[in-house]
């Protein structure tokens, strides 16, 4: 189990609805396997590589702020015993609905009764220590900062999930017991302080709360294409950490959100993307959530990433 801690100093460190459904001539494709392929590269790209030496420790600093802290002498291989020498870091830093997104990582959390539920995320990245191609583990001599202003601010009630790729190659995060991240001001900014002895992804969240009655969500793509070749996604209008995804497929050819979560009169955006002829497609609509909403999502238009993200992070 993760834990977290209060570092009270760091200065010894230098981190539309629309309501007709039309006709749509587009063809897919892609299947899944090829669109978790562009997830996966866009993953590979993404990540940072550090080098650092494992008997004087040291501190490296992700392009996007968060920072990892290496105690001198801490790291262990598979046998527990301590390495020397220099070790491999690899690290993915999402702070925005684009990239979360371009890579696939939504914020869908699971509850105790195991019903997938929006998180509201203050930070998701991805640690890996490794020397030559073995991963390397500690018991507590690492830990990571993640910057708050990069998501908006200090957000109360927040809590450390694990992330879990599922079966269809989805992430979902699970909430680690009983920890709050608090998080502390120090030497450049304000970050939430977390004790980190495993490594894999890691999410700084809480659940969205709405007191509205739910609904269940369902959205419909062209012909032909569903989820073994697109995904959908959800925003929620004024919380821009957040990203829902319809995580099943039902019988009669929906994407959706089964368990009955969404609020009525929430307004969202629905995003969806696919591959056709190896070249980014997307659609995007707004809506205000109905009893029983089904979104008709009628044509996908091709689009680069770099637009496609500036699009996404747009979006209120």
């Amino acid at each position: 189990m993760k834990a977290l801690t209060i570092i009270t100093t760091l200065a010894c460190t230098t981190l539309l609805m629309v309501s007709c459904k039309k006709d749509n001539p587009q063809d897919p494709t892609t299947d899944k396997s090829d669109l978790n392929t562009f997830f996966s590269t866009n993953c590979k790209n993404n990540t940072q590589h550090f080098s650092v030496d494992a008997n004087a420790g040291g501190v490296i600093v992700g392009i996007k702020g968060t920072r990892v802290y290496i105690n001198p002498n801490s790291l262990l291989n598979v046998n527990n015993q301590l390495v020397s020498g220099n070790v491999d870091i690899a690290l993915i830093e999402i702070y925005d609905r684009a990239t979360m997104v371009l890579l696939n990582k939504p914020t869908m959390g699971k509850l105790a009764n195991g019903d997938l539920s929006t998180l509201l995320s203050g930070g998701e990245y991805y640690l890996k220590i490794t020397q030559n191609g073995q991963e390397l583990h500690t018991t507590s001599g690492v830990w990571v900062s993640v910057p708050t202003d990069n998501m908006g601010g200090i957000q109360a009630g927040m809590s450390v999930f694990d992330g879990f790729i599922a079966e269809d190659g989805d992430l979902e995060w699970e909430l680690v017991e009983d920890t709050v991240a608090v998080a502390q001001d120090t030497i450049g900014g304000s970050y939430y302080e977390i004790l980190d002895g495993q490594w894999g992804w890691t999410n700084v969240d809480r659940f969205y709360s709405d007191p509205r009655p739910k609904t269940v969500l369902k959205a419909k793509l062209p012909a032909g294409f569903d989820q073994t070749n697109s995904e959908v996604y959800l925003t929620y209008d004024g919380e821009t950490t957040a990203l829902a995804s319809l995580d099943t497929y039902t019988a009669d050819g929906f994407f959706s959100e089964h368990y009955g979560l969404i609020p009525i009169g929430l307004e969202v955006h629905f995003i969806a993307v696919t591959l056709i002829d190896g070249e980014l497609n997307y659609a995007i609509q707004a809506a205000t959530i109905t009893d029983g909403h089904i979104q008709y999502i009628n044509a996908f238009t091709p689009i680069t990433q770099g637009a496609l993200a500036i699009l996404i992070n747009d979006l209120p």
